[in-house]
């Protein structure tokens, strides 16, 4: 099933990737709110979720850059994060394809060096919490990232990206019939 989710997730990475110009740069509220969308059309529970993110910088420095306050060393960032939640059974996945963009940021303007265990660009876990990572849920950002996603991009952006992924995974293989 991770498989799964991790090929929509890549599938709308590069989308939203073919689709503007410059690589995306503090769009989670973007990845976010669009992976919702999509596993939704597909029959899946799933809910856009703000809050805080902490990464790990480089091995050995038990450092985190954070989005949102933490109590954590480390560099904060951003103000909030936002990814997507999908319940299968009685299992939740954080799903967030926003990383790639925020790291090749992260590493450009902050010039630091993230952990190679979170470099990969997209997270499919469902465990919240460990060294790594770490998400929190906070209620109260939701408004920020909704405002940035109202601000930021027009309705046609978002949902030329959410159909033209759902084609990309339609036509490139069965996934939406699973």
């Amino acid at each position: 099933m991770e498989n799964i989710l991790y090929l929509v997730a890549k599938e709308l990475q590069n989308t939203i990737e073919d689709e503007f110009t410059n690589s995306p740069v503090g769009a989670c509220y973007l990845f976010g709110h669009c992976l919702t969308e999509i596993f939704g059309r597909m029959g899946f529970r799933s809910r856009k979720v703000s809050g805080k993110l902490a990464i790990l910088q480089k091995k050995g420095k038990s450092k985190y850059i954070t989005y949102g306050k933490l109590p954590l060393k480390g560099e904060q960032v951003g103000v909030y994060h936002t990814w997507c939640e999908v319940t299968i059974g009685n299992e939740v996945f954080i799903i967030d394809p926003s990383l790639k963009s925020n790291v090749e940021f992260i590493k450009k303007v902050f010039l630091i060096k993230i952990n190679p265990m979170i470099d990969e660009g997209i997270m499919v876990t469902k465990t919240s919490k460990t060294y790594y990572h770490k998400y929190f849920e906070d209620v109260t950002l939701e408004s920020a990232s909704n405002k940035s996603l109202k601000e930021l991009v027009t309705e046609n952006q978002i949902n030329s990206i959410i159909e033209t992924t759902l084609n990309k995974l339609q036509s490139s293989t069965n996934i939406i019939a699973a």
